[in-house]
């Protein structure tokens, strides 16, 4: 298997990539200039999913 690391490649990967459409599903910290920065955390529970803020506030209202 040959492996290149061209910029031009690797887009056309990231093109290709069945999964790349699950970015969406979750909240992106973002910096300073307000676009996502990258999130690196080996210790959390990872990116909040976009729904959950929603499934808490049912739960909230569900018991109160």
């Amino acid at each position: 298997m040959h492996f290149s690391g061209d910029e031009d490649v690797a887009r056309q990967l990231d093109a290709e990539d069945p999964l790349r459409g699950f970015r969406e599903n979750f909240s992106l910290p973002l910096g300073n200039n307000g676009k996502p920065v990258i999130y690196f955390a080996g210790n959390s529970l990872g990116l909040m999913p976009k729904s959950a803020r929603q499934i808490v506030e049912e739960e909230l209202d569900n018991w109160g």
